[in-house]
């Protein structure tokens, strides 16, 4: 019953963050810097620092997480640039193929959340404070990942019937890995996998979608400025929890 409390209030948080998207279209290159910010906060101060723990306790040393994080850098790399010499062959559609490539970074934002809804169950199976507080760890940035998932699949243009239904599956998604995580764990092998290729592909959007994007918008220095708010956000939230 607490599992499905918590990962309710996050689902809460990742619609909120989508709703803020949607509505503040007009600020997007704002929205996207700030986006990128966040992305690349979660790498440094989360994803990474996490996946070379869990490396490091199944006894792997640390550039072999390192390897794990350039080759899901260089994936995505390398499916951005089969989708431009696949569906842009003249360069005339560079929209469209950052659309498809948006789509991509958002199943992998679904693919975390389960994650972060799956550590909400295991510490709601500790107690209900070591719960509480993870819950509200995966709600402060949730919002961000709403945020970013509607970032991802419109890429600054109206949002459409099928751009809402990531935002909803990316909502769902704590609920169901809380749910899961009281039937079984993941292994502690691809956990370390996983937050590996995340980082790398958080990593490439953050540095070669969002924020070249959002200059293209507004070369102004806001947007580095919403950068560095998004990262120092992330770093400060962290700290914060692991006190």
């Amino acid at each position: 019953m607490l599992t499905l409390l918590f990962t309710s209030l996050a689902m809460c948080s990742t619609l909120a963050g989508g709703y803020i998207a949607v509505k503040a279209r007009h600020r997007i290159h704002l929205l996207m810097g700030l986006g990128a910010g966040v992305l690349l906060g979660a790498v440094f101060f989360d994803l990474l620092p996490e996946a070379l723990s869990v490396g490091e306790g199944q006894g792997w040393d640390f550039r072999v997480v390192l390897g794990i994080v350039l080759t899901g850098f260089l994936l995505f790399y390398l499916v951005e640039r089969l989708l431009v010499l696949h569906s842009c062959p003249e360069g005339d559609c560079t929209n469209e193929v950052h659309q498809h490539i948006g789509r991509l970074g958002s199943v992998g934002l679904i693919i975390h959340s389960t994650l972060d809804g799956a550590a909400i169950g295991a510490a709601s199976l500790v107690n209900w404070r070591t719960g509480l507080l993870v819950a509200l760890a995966v709600v402060a940035h949730d919002m961000s990942d709403g945020l970013n998932t509607i970032l991802l699949v419109t890429h600054g243009e109206e949002a459409r019937r099928r751009d809402y239904l990531f935002l909803a599956l990316d909502a769902l998604a704590p609920v169901a890995g809380g749910l899961l995580a009281l039937v079984v764990l993941p292994p502690e092998r691809a956990l370390a996998v996983f937050l590996g290729f995340a980082s790398g592909f958080f990593l490439y959007t953050s540095t070669s979608d969002l924020l070249p994007e959002a200059h293209r918008r507004s070369p102004s220095l806001t947007v580095s400025a919403a950068a560095i708010a998004g990262i120092v956000f992330i770093a400060a939230a962290v700290q914060m929890i692991g006190k």
